[in-house]
């Protein structure tokens, strides 16, 4: 196991207001990669992580990262050679690296994890569940009994974390004591483990890549709040996305107030689904994607400070075309998307700031727009756009401004 300790002092940014995007970026040539948007300045910083930390990377295939109040975590599949580790705890609000974990028994991997407490993280990892201390930077464990494949989403539910353990169902760790209380079979196509309100919900699917089909199992399964078994099955047209065969997650957006579900059901397919987990209702196509953009596995989320939905979609594997989409929910758009840098990012998950900001919508209440012109590649501007690719360019009345790129057909 190596490990890097605090790095020297340095001037970092402060990233709050906003929210970051974990990129498992391009496999085989990069490190995987954390960019940031600011809803303050509605502006992208790229590679956020490599930009406060000089010569240190994230490890390779980042699928997961959690946060607490002091710092955030990154979950990679591999270690990228000795600059990135499997497990990397960053300040929350800096990106300053505080400790690099390379490996966990002497080859896991690590696919999510759980920030319990100021001295308690729960790490899951292909070798089991481990217990990371970010006080003092010790590693305890693995669990017995918790050796998986997969070991994925985590919740907490009392003094108990129930984690999603593919191909076995669910664990119950007893947070007292650290040990497993059980295994609670729910399905061996257990996908996705998520919370609304107290209640805890599994998702089922065997349908490991695409669109399921009519014989396919979608399910979304109730566990009883005291032993954790199955209590409702509710079969839905379809379910969240299986990412058994390569691990990335894929739990629905929750909006826990309404107790509706958002997420992307298919790997590869161009609209988010809604489920109303009380009315039963299903819309397949609540958000229908821009003509030619897909979704790289579910990334789609709900910002609990402003509510609206964000997604982030491309337009194939072979592209190197990113957006970034700001939904209500109502499936309406709240502003133009927003082009990426080009890059292979293959985007896995985004992790919101705590600010309580209303977004770009927000900033606009107390500043208005004073101008806007577009600039097109060969440097002309405009007040009218170009056909094509435009940097988009507003001035508000306090002298800021923003520049998004925007394709315009």
């Amino acid at each position: 196991m190596l490990a890097a300790g605090l790095m020297a002092a340095n001037s970092y940014a402060q990233y709050t207001d906003g929210l970051f995007i974990v990129n498992e970026d391009w496999f085989g040539h990069n490190s995987s990669t954390v960019n940031f948007y600011s809803y303050k300045t509605g502006e992208m910083t790229y590679r956020a992580f490599q930009k406060e930390n000089e010569g240190k990377t994230l490890g390779n295939t980042t699928q997961f990262a959690a946060k607490d109040a002091n710092n955030i975590y990154f979950c990679s599949k591999q270690n990228y050679g000795e600059t990135g580790g499997r497990f990397d705890v960053a300040d929350a609000k800096t990106l300053a690296l505080k400790h690099s974990i390379a490996t966990f028994s002497g080859s896991g991997d690590t696919r999510a994890c759980f920030p319990f407490s100021d001295s308690k993280v729960y790490v899951g990892t292909t070798k089991g569940i481990y217990v990371y201390n970010p006080t003092t930077q010790e590693v305890a464990g693995p669990i017995e009994g918790t050796s998986v494949k997969e070991p994925g989403l985590m919740e907490l539910a009392g003094d108990k974390l129930i984690v999603c353990a593919q191909g076995k169902g669910v664990y119950v760790i007893d947070t007292n004591t650290d040990a497993l209380d059980k295994t609670v079979d729910v399905s061996t196509s257990a996908c996705a483990l998520f919370k609304v309100n107290s209640d805890l919900y599994v998702a089922v699917n065997n349908c490991t890549w695409g669109t399921p089909k009519d014989t396919n199992i979608e399910q979304f399964i109730k566990l009883d709040a005291t032993t954790f078994e199955p209590e409702t099955t509710t079969a839905v047209p379809m379910a969240c996305q299986n990412s058994s065969f390569a691990w990335k997650k894929t739990a629905p957006a929750v909006d826990a107030e309404n107790e509706v579900l958002y997420y992307a059901p298919a790997d590869g397919g161009n609209f988010i689904s809604k489920y109303d987990l009380k009315s039963g209702e299903f819309i397949q196509n609540f958000i229908t994607l821009p003509q030619g953009e897909t979704m790289y596995g579910n990334v789609c989320a709900l910002d609990p400070n402003t509510g609206n939905i964000v997604v982030v979609t491309f337009t194939g594997y072979g592209s190197q075309k990113y957006y970034m989409h700001i939904y209500n929910k109502q499936g309406e758009e709240t502003q133009d998307a927003l082009l990426l840098d080009d890059n292979y990012w293959f985007p896995a998950m985004l992790v919101f700031t705590d600010s309580k900001i209303t977004g770009v919508e927000g900033v606009d209440v107390v500043k208005t727009v004073t101008g806007v012109k577009y600039v097109n590649l060969a440097g002309q501007s405009s007040t009218m756009p170009f056909e094509g690719i435009n940097i988009v360019v507003t001035t508000y009345s306090d002298g800021s401004h923003t520049s998004i790129k925007k394709n315009i057909k």
